[in-house]
């Protein structure tokens, strides 16, 4: 049986590569998902580049976004990755109406590559939201960039540290996006949600365990947000709260 399973990998993984290298050779290293164009490029890794040539890249995520994104909301997005939420948020609503922090700066150089295919321009910072403001160390691994500040691989490069609730208070974001590989644990401790009324998140219980993905939901039950059981896809959750804190 493992040796069938394994032929059909293969055979899986030969398919996509050549998908792959036929749309490089005609000069069209794209595909569009969700009316937004993302690269294949090996540089993004296979587990990514299969997920967007299938047309199921990030398919939990932006179905909770599409079915609740509105016109007047402002989003605040932690971990750009790719920048596919970002420039979804930017041609739904308009770029001035998001932004978006990456702290590993090669994601960010991708990034800006497929908002300039797309024609967005969402405001992408290349930083880390936190506690306080300055430097900290981020794990960049150029097998695997689409890691985040909890899965301590690759060398270590500085980048700015922002702080997390004084963004908030400047930018006054009504909807949070979070895919941060783990990461979402320490940002959900420290956030004062202030102006945020929506939030959308990927837990990782691989990462964090049991105990603190209880916690993470604890968290937001004691900051008035609920769960719309109806919209959550897999470990992609959607929380909300009908009104704003002080």
């Amino acid at each position: 049986m493992r040796f069938i399973s394994a032929i059909q990998f293969h055979a899986y993984k030969f398919y996509v590569n050549s998908y792959v290298d036929l749309k490089s050779m005609i000069g069209q290293p794209w595909k569009k998902v969700e009316t937004i164009w993302l690269p294949l490029l090996p540089e993004i890794g296979f587990n990514t580049v299969r997920w967007i040539v299938n047309g199921r890249y990030e398919e939990g995520e932006i179905a909770i976004v599409k079915q609740t994104l509105a016109a007047d909301d402002i989003v605040l997005e932690i971990g750009t990755g790719l920048g596919f939420v970002s420039s979804y948020c930017s041609a739904k609503i308009g770029s001035d109406r998001v932004f978006t922090f990456e702290g590993n700066p090669l994601n960010v150089a991708m990034a800006n590559k497929v908002f300039e295919k797309n024609q967005v321009s969402p405001k992408l910072k290349n930083a880390v939201l936190g506690m306080g403001s300055g430097m900290v160390d981020f794990p960049v691994d150029e097998q695997h960039r689409l890691g985040s500040s909890m899965l301590r691989e690759g060398k270590m490069r500085p980048v700015p540290l922002v702080d997390l609730n004084e963004t908030i208070r400047v930018l006054q974001p009504t909807y949070l996006v979070m895919d941060i590989e783990g990461a979402e644990y320490n940002i959900l401790k420290m956030i004062s949600m202030q102006s945020i009324v929506k939030l959308q998140f990927e837990l990782h219980p691989a990462v964090l365990g049991k105990a603190k993905c209880n916690e993470i939901f604890m968290i937001l039950k004691a900051g008035g947000f609920m769960m719309d059981d109806k919209l959550c896809h897999g470990n992609n959750f959607y929380c909300y709260k009908t009104r704003k804190e002080n």
